[in-house]
């Protein structure tokens, strides 16, 4: 099986489970949180007698973040990145990519952030809920502006040593990047600077979604892995923007070798027109012999020209929380 392979319909059901058993575990009760403060302050304390300088728990869970491992022991060296949600091929049900990294890498041997100490960890503490937060204020002496800043900021500095200590080529299960994703600000760049990494070595395990504003040969080059890991589709609403700003971004992409006569004649063909709808308009549904590079990820669901795409809005939590453009509303609190 390549690294890249889409998940069995075994990992499907093991990654719903998951999500099922994560959601049930969240904390509503005030025993529950009860439960997490108790934690941090259990694991503070560990902190305090192993000598680290952590005076209060803001800086614990920072250092928690800054310093505990981002690697599981018992996997191999392939790492798998994930942002917001899908119902893949064969999925009977929307799934966090979360749940499906982390079920293809029990079956794979991927490292997963979230099954590392540090990931396990920081997750234990579940810093996005309200009520963790309040938690934080009344319990821990935290500021609330403090409070509200702190998973963000750990997540995104856990997530980019995770990043930093992969060994070869990685694994993504994602469908468009968000910029504001912790995958597209955080993730992406430290991989696509890595040296033993780079755009050639980031493998999408699940196949782009269809963009129908773009004519097919357009949404084929932006979904080659390559240039895929590069481009950030939330920005282009084809309802506000143009081809021509479309051509702008796509014509800093870093494209491979074997791709740079296509990617020369989409700028031009986006450079030529006032809008998407003077592109050549992709064949009707019921034209197509079947799933491609560029239709196989969500049943039913194609990116039509008059959805109106999401601006970057409010960062999510590890990752785009939707995709783009929403199709289901946000639920937050599922991805960090």
């Amino acid at each position: 099986m390549s690294d890249a392979a889409p998940p069995t319909g075994e990992e499907l059901t093991a990654a719903l489970a998951r999500e099922r058993a994560y959601e049930s575990a969240k904390p509503r009760t005030r025993e529950q949180i009860i439960e997490i403060r108790e934690r941090i302050s259990r694991d503070w304390q560990v902190a305090i007698q192993e000598g680290r300088a952590v005076p209060d728990a803001s800086s614990f869970i920072r250092d928690v973040a800054a310093s505990t491992s981002v690697t599981h022991e018992d996997r191999g060296d392939v790492r798998a990145f994930w942002s917001f949600r899908s119902q893949p091929e064969g999925s009977p049900a929307e799934v966090g990519h979360r749940f499906l990294a982390q079920a293809c890498g029990e079956t794979r041997n991927y490292q997963v952030l979230e099954d590392s100490p540090a990931g396990r960890q920081l997750d234990s503490y579940h810093l996005w809920s309200p009520e963790v937060k309040a938690m934080l204020v009344d319990d821990l002496g935290m500021t609330e502006a403090e409070a509200k800043a702190l998973a963000p900021e750990v997540w995104s500095t856990v997530s980019r040593r995770y990043a930093e200590a992969a060994k070869g080529p990685v694994v993504v299960f994602a469908a468009d990047i968000g910029e504001e994703s912790v995958l597209g600000k955080d993730e992406l760049p430290q991989l696509l600077a890595h040296e033993r990494v780079g755009k050639e070595g980031v493998q999408f395990a699940l196949p782009s979604p269809r963009h129908e504003h773009l004519p097919h040969d357009i949404d084929e080059l932006i979904a080659d892995d390559a240039v895929r890991c590069q481009v950030r589709m939330e920005d282009f609403d084809p309802e506000k923007t143009t081809p021509k700003d479309f051509a702008q971004k796509l014509g800093a992409i870093d494209v491979p070798e074997h791709r740079r006569a296509e990617h020369q004649a989409a700028l031009a063909r986006l450079m030529s027109a006032d809008g998407y709808a003077d592109l050549d308009a992709p064949p009707a549904a019921s034209a197509r012999s079947g799933p491609d590079r560029a239709h196989g990820f969500m049943q039913g669901v194609d990116i039509p020209a008059k959805v109106a795409l999401p601006g970057p809005g409010r960062p999510s939590n590890h990752g785009v929380y939707n995709p783009v453009p929403e199709l289901v509303p946000r639920a937050p609190g599922v991805e960090r």
